[in-house]
């Protein structure tokens, strides 16, 4: 099956950018007929310069002239030709990584909770790597290498097709040694590329845990894995570059005897009358020439097994099912934000059933607290309506109309998610408050500071609310890092909110002062809390205990 995606993309790929291959054909394919022009310019002139009785006359130095501008222009155009397939890589590594991209985007939250973040990174950086360069320098090179290979084939078979003959039996022979040799290398390439994610994955890891390898004093520990996956690495990479740098010197001494038998013929057939010093000169040029590209080819076949190796990766991770477009389908519009579960079942896959025929309801502008053993499924009911996640049974209604029948965009833009884990962006506060609002207005902004609190608290820091938070807000306070982020739930001026352990990281007089400061906060949203704090239930209209998937009205 991979086969046929294989060549879909391929030509896909090419077709998108058929303009810029083109050029860089047409670029290759005049370089390749100034190279095969050398030789016959100079059997064409080598009997003159032969035979002439003078040292040297105008009429050389014009020859030569002549000559050197041939290598002058062959040398121009081979800068051309590589100047422009490397831009061509470089477009090919920009394009098909926002692809790439915008493919994670919208994969389901279900593939981040089973994969490494590190996978995700070596595609991004090695996998497409390996094939813009195979799709841009390596096969755009194929084409020019088979018609050195014919064209030198085809003026040496005019010449004396005996040794036009013996050079094209012995192609066939030199491909059956490189398949023979270069067996080892698909396999070795597709362990190569899985163990290069694996350290990217590892390193991924540590890095965003580093506070806790430091407090368990796991360094040591750590560094001793990195370097037993590096080691491994290591050696597959040594294995497929022994075989790489075994493939092209091996056919070049294969071509070389070829060129040897070349010469030889060519002499034999000289003496014997049936050539002329021209055509002799012309022939062991050609021979030479012949090499070039049976380089080029052996160094093709390797480029081969390791980009089918990045390339199964990518189809495979191109066949994931995603999301639907989040501005795909049906708005959903609603005046009132009243939230209902009419008998939703879900489970993750391969998983037992996190709740079933799961049922409740919360009238628009009241607040539900729910609370639970960890693992219960609250966290999941939250996403449900997020739809992060699909129920497999059952619906989940906003405004009395079913969120499956309308876009993500929509009704993620009715509901504001504070989670309990907060995630921050290393930029300023104020980056980190307005990251879902393109240039809110300032009056907004205040007030959205106000309502959650953070501006009394970023008023004490030396740079107000241009003070940098650091890579996952490490530079504030879990009680500040959750007030940034009810600040920016509330810049979207939801309907709904959802706060999962909004007290959790706040301290005692905080936590106690929680209560009062977001009564009248709650009054204007419909407002579902995860929490395990006992004097929330003085906020909530309702209180839920979620049980072993099965929910009970305590309130």
């Amino acid at each position: 099956m991979f086969n046929s995606l294989r060549f879909e993309y391929a030509i896909k790929l090419f077709k998108e950018h058929k303009i810029a291959f083109g050029y860089v054909v047409f670029l290759m394919l005049c370089e390749t007929a100034v190279s095969l022009s050398v030789p016959f310019f100079a059997g064409k002139y080598s009997e003159y310069f032969i035979t002439s009785s003078s040292v040297i006359n105008e009429t050389h130095i014009y020859i030569l002239l002549m000559w050197l501008a041939l290598f002058g222009l062959h040398a121009f155009l081979r800068f051309l030709s590589t100047y422009k397939v490397s831009l061509i890589g470089a477009r090919l590594m920009a394009d098909l990584s926002c692809r790439l991209y915008d493919h994670i985007q919208m994969l389901p939250m279900q593939y981040f909770k089973e994969n490494k973040r590190g996978d995700v990174l070596s595609m991004l950086s090695n996998d497409l790597a390996v094939i813009s360069y195979f799709a841009s320098s390596v096969l755009t090179n194929l084409v020019p290498s088979i018609l050195v290979l014919t064209g030198a084939s085809i003026l040496m078979f005019r010449i004396e097709p005996t040794v036009a003959l013996l050079i094209i039996i012995f192609v066939p022979v030199i491909f059956i040694v490189l398949k023979l040799v270069s067996r080892g290398i698909l396999p070795i390439s597709r362990a190569l590329i899985q163990r290069q994610a694996d350290t990217m994955a590892i390193a991924s890891e540590n890095i965003g845990a580093m506070s806790l390898i430091k407090a368990f004093n796991r360094e040591t520990l750590e560094s001793s894995k990195f370097k037993d996956i590096t080691t491994e690495t290591l050696q597959l990479r040594s294995q497929q570059l022994k075989l790489q740098a075994l493939l092209s010197p091996l056919v070049q001494f294969l071509a070389s005897i070829a060129v040897l038998i070349v010469v030889v013929l060519s002499f034999m057939r000289f003496q014997s009358g049936n050539i002329s010093i021209p055509d002799l000169v012309s022939l062991m040029l050609y021979g030479l020439v012949f090499t070039r590209p049976l380089g080029s080819l052996a160094g093709l076949y390797g480029q081969i097994q390791q980009v089918i190796g990045a390339s199964d990766r990518l189809l495979t991770f191109y066949h994931l099912e995603s999301e639907p477009s989040p501005s795909a389908g049906l708005e959903l519009t609603t005046d009132k934000a009243d939230i209902v579960f009419n008998n939703v079942t879900f489970a993750y896959k391969n998983k037992p059933a996190v709740f079933e025929s799961l049922s409740f309801e919360l009238a628009d502008r009241q607040t539900m607290l729910l609370y639970g053993e960890n693992g219960g499924g609250k966290t999941t009911l939250m996403h449900l309506l997020m739809k992060f996640h699909e129920p497999s049974e059952g619906q989940i209604l906003i405004g009395n109309q079913d969120i499956a029948l309308f876009n993500n965009s929509s009704v993620r833009a009715t509901i504001a998610l504070v989670s309990q884990d907060v995630l921050l962006c290393n930029g300023s506060i104020t980056d980190n408050i307005t990251y879902g609002v393109v240039d809110p207005s300032p009056e907004k902004l205040k007030l959205a500071c106000k309502a959650s609190g953070v501006d009394r608290l970023i008023q004490n820091l030396p740079q107000g609310y241009q003070t940098i938070v650091g890579e996952g807000g490490v530079l504030l306070s879990g009680g500040q890092k959750q007030r940034v982020s009810l600040a920016r739930a509330l810049l979207l001026q939801p309907r709904i909110l959802l706060l999962d352990e909004p007290t959790s990281m706040l301290d005692e007089f905080s936590r106690h002062s929680f209560k009062s400061e977001f009564k009248q906060l709650f009054s204007d949203y419909t407002v579902i809390v995860i929490s395990h704090d006992p004097a929330l239930s003085d906020v909530a209209d309702h209180v839920y205990k979620l049980d072993n998937g099965v929910l009970l009205r305590e309130k």
